[in-house]
């Protein structure tokens, strides 16, 4: 067999393994949150068959404003109720393996060779919600465009066709009009050159009338004109009001993605999840220069667009995937030529590099080997193991889902109304409701803002408190439902806190979940039939499972029994983790967590190295920077934090942090920076009235500083910025009037100290 013919045939044999590995990485559990409240209201839709302009999900948000497509719902709901969560992955693969293959139809090497690196982006693109319909028809619209801008096809009818679906099903349509955009430039880059000219001018005058039909298209919608504003707003686009809440803050889709060292290792660990991405970055860098160079000046511009929008935000990632494959694949063209003699080209014409046929096999045959690891990585769930730890291979709901705990609140008929977090009510809206409604889902921080915090000030507040006696009284609330699986128990809700707590009671508890009732007389018959105790109720392992499903059992159980500081029996469970999966980092940063709780530093600080010598984590860096301090160990701490930094979507707390240990290492102006990358960090903007104790805690940081440069009026002045937000904390005032004496501001001194006694006097009189 000749080099070029095995050449043409392993071509076709890398094409097969990239759809392959691009239905590898589509099929697995469903574990978006979104999920569940696109398609809970998509049933509401099909069942009333009419579209709601208010919230009809929440009784936290009941009849609120809100505006979003419903079709893209309606269609995964039809699917949920052909086959449940398990008929959802099946539509993800086959959506996410349908997308590729149009990427790959012209089967050219450079097309495969991109396509291979973009299937993770794509793929977590295509996850069974309402978006999946946006990056699918971003990816048609952009590539049709792309061809008659190349003079292959003029299909312009496919415009508004596109645009008329786009609007009726995810708010991204706003993508559409950015990729009519880009059509515009690709033929404006053309006018500039004297011999594309006159066809670029032939193009635009047949595209007028269609373009203009494709952005008319859009108010073809149940609301007209109105879901322009919302799908920008859900988009992230319009910054928030003064004083009011950053929703993008909490939500790790619109974090910037920050180019560090870590992005260069992820170019040479070919099994990283975000190896692709890397590749693809330093690739569409490439082709921009590319373009540039073959007088391409509107490919450039939107591929150096498609980059600054992908690095400002990681939900793009998946669009700038796309882009990168669409024109790359024809940029790269003729790079690679396999003739061995000269020949007249043209400049735009000319290859770079000329690669004999047996090379040309021989690289093929790597990549044929990359593609095959890359989907037994995916099949064995090393991938997910590592990098996406809420989902496996295969079909079906997540093993995070507290399923069964939603299926004995239903059997019981528990009272409502139901407490879940912000996480977990898309889930509970789907399962539980409408006999059910939920508390909050993912909507909320656009929906209800208000709502939203008050979530998360509850999440963290005991549950015999105040804050607790009034949500339930104003709500109704009458059980909680927690979802502690795994990992996300160091993070979640206190269920031990709860299970203790003298107003509710624990009904049901497994491996992944707790339910609670209030004590309350008319409860009574549940509790009564239903109480149990957390400490010694059993969490029973399941019978003839998998590997896999044994290794998440025991790793859900071990964060359930560490929270209930059921120690030693989450030891066990962790090393029964460690027997099935031994190489999963979430397991050592819980046994990190472990040790670290019952003393055993030395133990603790390990662990976690060894987990994140597997994977790099910003809560993993923060805990082992907790505990270099406590021992000392200043700058190693530093440098801890600072890695998490790196890391983390939410860095304000991790800021805060590092400012404390810059002051207690006696680095007063690199603490003041690090204050102010906290405030440029917070979810508030100019929030001191929202949140007055985080800006009364920035304002305080910052007087020490000052104080320790001996700018002693600067830390009175920032001191009494603190007090100004918190005049209740006795110990501000105390401080303040310690900067006002030594700045030698006595009489104000004075009255600083005298107000400080006042604050603490009767707390003092009290025995």
């Amino acid at each position: 067999m000749s080099a070029e013919r095995l050449q043409r045939i392993l071509v076709l044999v890398f094409a097969m393994l990239v759809l392959a590995d691009s239905f590898a990485a589509g099929l697995r559990t469903v574990a978006d949150p979104d999920t569940g409240w696109q398609v809970a209201t998509s049933r509401y839709v099909w069942q009333h068959r009419t579209i709601p302009s208010t919230d009809v999900l929440s009784f936290g948000s009941a009849g609120l404003p809100w505006i979003y497509p419903p079709f893209g719902g309606v269609l995964l709901y039809l699917v949920y109720r052909a086959g449940g969560f398990a008929a959802l992955s099946w539509f993800s693969a086959f959506a996410c393996v349908g997308l590729v293959a149009y990427l790959v139809r012209r089967r050219t090497m450079p097309s495969l060779v991109l396509a291979m690196l973009a299937v993770p982006a794509i793929a977590y693109r295509t996850s069974p919600r309402s978006d999946l319909f946006s990056t699918v028809l971003f990816a048609v619209l952009l590539g049709g465009l792309w061809e008659i801008h190349c003079g292959q096809r003029l299909r312009f009818w496919i415009v508004p066709v596109v645009m008329l679906l786009w609007v009726n099903l995810h708010p991204g349509f706003i993508a559409g009009l950015a990729v009519l955009g880009a059509y515009l430039v690709f033929e404006a880059g053309d006018l500039m050159s004297a011999a594309q000219r006159s066809p670029a001018l032939q193009r635009l005058r047949a595209a007028w009338p269609w373009l203009t039909a494709g952005v008319a298209a859009t108010l073809l919608n149940p609301w007209g004109v109105e879901i322009h504003p919302a799908a920008l707003n859900l988009a992230g686009i319009f910054r928030p009001a003064a004083g009011s809440l950053n929703s993008a803050y909490y939500i790790q889709e619109f974090a910037a993605v920050p180019i560090t060292w870590q992005t260069v290792i992820q170019l040479f660990d070919l099994r990283h999840l975000e190896s692709g991405n890397s590749w693809l970055l330093l690739l569409s860098m490439l082709l921009v220069g590319l373009a540039l160079w073959r007088r391409q000046l509107g490919a450039a511009a939107v591929l150096g667009g498609a980059i600054f929008f992908a690095l400002s935000h990681a939900r793009y990632l998946g669009m700038f995937a796309i882009t990168v494959v669409t024109l790359g694949s024809t940029l790269l063209d003729g790079v690679v030529s396999h003739d061995e003699h000269t020949h007249e080209a043209t400049h735009a014409q000319r290859p770079l590099l000329r690669l004999p046929w047996g090379a040309a096999a021989l690289l093929t045959s790597l990549l044929c080997v990359v593609a095959i690891v890359h989907i037994a990585d995916y099949i064995s769930n090393r991938s997910y193991v590592y990098f996406r730890a809420d989902s496996r291979f295969g079909a079906g709901e997540s093993f995070w889902f507290p399923e069964r705990a939603a299926r004995f609140i239903a059997q019981e008929k528990l009272p409502g109304n139901i407490f879940e977090a912000f996480a977990v009510g898309g889930f509970a809206a789907l399962r539980l409701g409408p006999e059910y409604p939920n508390f909050i889902d993912g909507r909320a921080d656009h929906l209800n803002p208000p709502l939203f915090l008050a979530e998360q000030k509850l999440e963290v507040s005991a549950p015999d408190s105040p804050a607790w006696h009034a949500a339930a009284e104003r709500w109704g609330i009458n059980t909680i439902l927690i979802a502690n699986a795994g990992y996300r128990a160091l993070q979640g809700m206190d269920a031990n806190a709860f299970c203790r707590s003298t107003a509710w009671r624990p009904v049901y508890l497994d491996e992944a979940s707790v339910v609670l009732l209030r004590n309350l007389p008319v409860n009574q018959p549940w509790l009564e039939r239903l109480a149990i105790d957390c400490q010694t109720a059993p969490l029973p392992p399941p019978a003839n499972e998998s590997k896999i499903a044994l290794h998440d059992y025991y790793s859900n159980a071990a964060g359930m029994l560490y929270v209930l500081r059921r120690d030693a029996e989450a030891e066990d469970a962790l090393s029964r983790a460690f027997a099935a999966y031994p190489q999963d980092p979430h397991t050592h940063f819980l046994l990190a967590r472990l040790y670290q709780r019952q003393g055993r530093i030395d133990a603790a600080e390990k662990e976690y190295q060894r987990g994140l010598a597997i994977k790099d984590d910003d809560g993993a860096w923060f805990e082992l920077g907790r505990i270099l301090a406590a021992q000392g160990r200043m700058a190693e701490a530093q440098q801890a934090v600072q890695r998490a930094i790196r890391l983390s979507s939410q860095p304000l707390v991790l800021y805060l942090t590092l400012a404390r240990l810059q002051l207690a290492s006696n680095q007063p102006q690199q603490a003041l920076e690090s204050l102010q990358a906290a405030e440029r960090n917070s979810p508030f903007r100019g929030g001191e009235s929202v949140a007055p104790e985080l800006y009364a805690e920035i304002a305080e940081g910052r007087a020490a500083a000052y104080a320790g440069m001996g700018d002693l009026p600067a830390a009175a002045e920032q001191q009494q910025r603190a007090v100004k937000l918190t005049p209740s904390v006795a110990a501000r005032w105390s401080r303040l009037a310690d900067y006002l004496q030594g700045s030698g501001q006595l009489q104000a001194a004075a009255e600083a100290r005298e107000k400080a006694q006042e604050l603490t006097a009767p707390a003092s009189n009290n025995p």
